[in-house]
C-alpha cells in the first residue's frame, strides 16, 4: 500500500516540476514510509511513497517498462493466478510485485484488463510512445483518488493535502457539495467538499491525452452482474463460506506478517477465525478498550482470543485521548465527520505499526453486504406497515428495533417513536430508500452554517441528484437491494473506508485489507434471497448460521451494536470545554474560518454550562463531531504540513 501523485500538461521546467513533485509526494509519506521514487518527462510527473508488502526488494515505484510507467497504490490479491495466465499470452517479467502484474496485463488487454483485477488498487498509468495518461479506480472505491484540474493542468494523488503543495493553489470548501456531505455523511458522485477536486468513482477509468480528458468509463457497476439468481439456502451457505474463505486466503497473501483487527463484534471474529484456519499457526490481532463501559467490548474480545489463541494487543482509550488526537486525526481524513469513532482506529493503526505488523483484516462491508445495518430493518418495518396499516404487527416491529437503546424500550417514549416513523410512510420506497431516514436526523446540520452562504436543505432537489448515481436496473431490484446500494454508494466508500478505513491505518503506515469486499462474494450475495441476508429483523443471518456451533453463541447472538465511540464527553469534561475544543470554537477562530454560524455555535455551547445530561442525544453528539472536525480540516489548509523526502530513501529517480 503506497501514496502516488501527477502532475500532467504543466509547463514547468524541469527542475520546478521536480521540486512540485517531490512536495506532492512528501505530503504522503504517512502512506508509504518505506521508499519514494519519481519519474519526470518534460510536461508529465509520476511520484510514489511506498509501503512495502510484496517482493520487498524489487517493487519499488515508479514501475518503467519500453513504453510504460506506473505508480500503484493497493494490492491485487490474484496476482499469482493473473501472472500464470499473462505468461501464456507471452508476458515476462522481471519482479515478483503486483505492480509488475497489474502493468503487464494492461499491455496485453488494455483497459478490460481492470476487470480481471481482484484487489483495491488505484493506479496512473503513463503511455511513454502515445504520450496518454491512464488512471484507475477499485470497484468499491477502497483506495482513494482524487483529481485537481488547475489553470489548465491536471494533478492526481491519493489525499488531497497534497494539491496543498501547489504553488499557486490553495483548497476551498464547496459549500454546496459540503451541504450534501453533512445530509447524507458523503458527497455525491464525484464531487469532494473542496471546489475543483474530483475523486475518481469506484469501478471507472479515465484516459487523457493532448491536455485534457478524453474518455471517462465505467467498468463495473455493483449489480450488474447478468446471469446471477438466488441458489436455495443451504447452498447458498456453502457458496458463502466457501467465497469468504478464499477472500481471507487470498489476502492473506503477504511478504511482511498479517495481523487482524478484533472488535468483539460477529464481523471481525468471523474474519479473525478463518485467518487461523488459513494461517495455521499463532498470529496478532489488535482491539481497543474504552474507559467508558458504555462503549467497551472487551469481554466478547477476549473470548475470541481465548479461542483462538492468538498474540493479543489491546489499546486502551479514555475521553482524553480522543479529545487530543481528534485534531491530527482530522488531518488525515481530511472531511468533517459525524461522530470520533475513527479516533480509536486512529490509534489502534498507531499501535500495530509499533508492533511489527503493516498488514491487518477487518470486517469492513458485512453490514452492507448482508444488511447488518438497522436502516434495512427499518425499511422492512415501513414496508410491513403501509402493506397492512390496521395490523399491530408494525408496533411490535418498533418495539425490537433497537434492542440495545434504553429509549427504545421505555414504553412512554414509544408514542413519540411510532409519530417519528409514521412520517415516513409516503416516501420511504423513492430513491433514497434507506437515505431518507439519515437524512431527517442530519437535517438539523443546514441550520448551523454561516448564514452568508445562503444554503437549505431541499429534499427534492438532494432526491434529483442522487437519481444521477443510479443504474438502468436500480428500479428492478428489491428495496433492500436499492437500499446497499445507496449504502455502499455512499456511506461506505466516501466515509467509512475514507474516514475509518483508509486514511486511519494509512495514517501510520499500515494497510487493511477487506475480505467482505471481495467482489466475487459481493456479487453473488447481491441476488441472494433478502431473506437469507436479514430474517424478520435477524440481521446478517446467512452468516450466523455459518458460523453456528464454530463461533461462541455469545458473540453469534449478540444483538446489533454500532462501532462507536464517546463524542460530546470527550470534549467536554469536568464541567467545562476542553484546550482544543475552546480553540477551535472560540468566536474569533469560528468568525474567521466562516462556516458555521456563530451564535449558533455559541448557543449550542452555552446548552452545557450546567454540565452534560445523563443521556446525550443522537443529534448533539452529531453537532459537536461535525464543527470540531470541520474546523480543524480548515486549519490543516490553512496551515499545512511542511515536508521532506529523506534521500536515504530513494529508491527511483528517471527523467525522460
Amino acid at each position: 500500500m503506497c501514496g502516488i501523485a501527477g502532475i500532467y500538461n504543466n509547463k514547468l521546467d524541469r527542475h520546478s516540476q521536480t521540486r512540485l513533485i517531490k512536495d506532492m509526494t512528501a505530503a504522503l509519506q504517512h502512506r508509504g514510509p518505506d521508499g519514494w521514487g519519481i519519474y519526470v518527462t518534460p510536461g508529465f510527473a509520476l511520484g510514489h511513497a511506498r509501503l512495502s508488502i510484496i517482493d520487498l526488494e524489487g517493487g519499488s515505484q515508479p514501475f518503467i517498462t519500453d513504453r510504460y510507467v506506473i505508480v500503484y497504490n493497493g494490492e491485487v490479491y490474484n496476482h499469482i493466478e493473473l501472472r500464470d495466465e499473462l505468461v501464456t499470452k507471452g508476458a515476462s517479467f522481471i519482479s515478483r510485485s503486483d505492480t509488475e502484474v497489474v502493468l503487464r496485463a494492461f499491455e496485453i488487454y488494455g483497459t478490460s484488463s481492470f476487470s480481471k483485477l481482484n484487489g483495491q488498487f488505484a493506479f496512473i498509468i503513463w503511455d511513454r510512445l502515445e504520450k496518454k495518461i491512464i488512471i484507475a479506480r477499485d470497484r468499491y472505491g477502497v483506495r482513494p483518488l482524487y483529481i485537481l484540474e488547475h489553470n489548465g493542468s491536471f494533478y492526481f494523488t491519493s489525499e488531497m493535502k497534497a494539491f496543498d503543495a501547489i504553488p499557486d493553489y490553495k483548497r476551498s470548501i464547496d459549500k454546496k457539495n459540503m451541504l450534501n456531505h453533512a445530509l447524507l455523511w458523503n458527497t455525491l458522485g464525484e464531487t469532494t467538499i473542496f471546489e475543483h477536486i474530483r475523486s475518481l468513482p469506484g469501478g471507472t477509468y479515465e484516459v487523457y491525452e493532448g491536455g485534457r480528458m478524453i474518455e471517462h468509463s465505467r467498468y463495473y457497476e455493483i449489480g450488474e452482474s447478468t446471469g446471477l439468481i438466488s441458489p436455495n439456502y443451504n447452498d447458498a451457505k456453502e457458496e458463502f463460506i466457501s467465497l469468504l474463505d478464499d477472500a481471507v486466503r487470498l489476502r492473506l497473501r503477504s511478504d511482511v506478517p498479517v495481523g487482524t483487527y478484533l472488535s468483539g463484534g460477529i464481523d471481525s471474529s468471523v474474519i479473525t477465525y478463518l485467518t487461523k484456519l488459513n494461517k495455521n499457526e499463532k498470529f496478532k490481532t489488535f482491539s481497543v478498550a474504552f474507559e467508558d463501559r458504555e462503549f467497551d467490548e472487551s469481554r466478547f474480545q477476549n473470548e475470541m482470543v481465548s479461542m483462538l489463541n492468538s498474540e493479543h494487543h489491546m489499546v486502551g482509550i479514555d475521553y482524553a485521548a480522543i479529545d487530543e488526537n481528534y485534531c491530527e486525526a482530522s488531518y488525515h481524513f481530511e472531511r468533517p465527520v459525524f461522530r470520533t469513532a475513527p479516533i480509536p482506529l486512529f490509534l489502534l493503526s498507531r499501535a500495530v505499526r509499533e508492533n511489527g505488523i503493516v498488514v491487518v483484516l477487518t470486517g469492513e462491508a458485512a453490514d452492507e453486504i448482508l444488511y447488518g445495518y438497522d436502516a434495512y430493518k427499518e425499511l422492512i418495518l415501513l414496508d410491513t406497515w403501509r402493506k397492512n396499516p390496521e395490523s399491530s404487527e408494525h408496533q411490535t416491529m418498533i418495539k425490537q428495533l433497537y434492542p440495545h437503546l434504553q429509549y427504545y424500550a421505555d414504553p412512554k417514549k414509544f408514542g413519540f417513536i411510532k409519530m417519528y416513523y409514521e412520517e415516513f410512510l409516503d416516501s420511504f420506497d423513492n430513491e433514497l430508500v434507506g437515505l431518507n431516514i439519515r437524512i431527517r436526523n442530519n437535517a438539523i446540520l443546514a441550520n448551523i452554517f454561516n448564514k452568508d452562504w445562503d444554503i437549505s436543505f431541499d429534499h427534492d432537489a438532494l432526491l434529483e441528484e442522487v437519481k444521477k448515481i443510479l443504474p438502468e436496473n436500480f428500479y428492478s431490484w428489491t428495496l433492500l437491494q436499492k437500499n446497499q446500494f445507496l449504502e455502499m454508494k455512499t456511506l461506505l466508500s466516501g466515509y467509512l473506508l475514507s474516514s475509518q478505513g483508509d486514511r486511519m491505518s494509512m495514517a501510520h503506515g499500515v494497510e487493511g485489507r477487506y475480505p467482505f469486499l471481495d467482489h466475487r462474494l459481493v456479487e453473488k450475495l447481491f441476488y441472494f434471497n433478502d431473506s437469507f441476508k436479514l430474517n424478520g429483523f435477524s440481521q446478517k443471518y446467512l452468516m450466523r448460521d455459518a458460523f453456528r456451533g464454530i463461533l461462541p453463541d455469545s458473540i453469534l447472538d449478540r444483538p446489533k451494536k454500532p462501532y462507536t465511540a464517546p463524542d460530546l464527553q470527550s470534549f467536554f469534561r469536568d464541567g467545562s470545554w476542553s484546550e482544543s475544543s475552546n480553540y477551535f470554537l472560540s468566536p474569533e477562530r469560528i468568525k474567521d474560518y466562516g462556516i458555521f454560524d456563530p451564535r449558533y455555535v455559541e448557543r449550542f455551547m452555552r446548552k452545557f454550562e450546567k454540565g452534560l445530561p445523563q443521556e446525550i442525544g443522537y443529534r448533539d453528539n452529531m453537532i459537536i463531531s461535525f464543527i470540531l472536525s470541520a474546523q480543524m480540516i480548515e486549519y490543516w489548509v490553512r496551515n499545512p504540513k511542511k515536508n521532506a523526502l529523506p534521500e536515504s530513501l530513494k529508491t527511483v529517480e528517471f527523467y525522460d
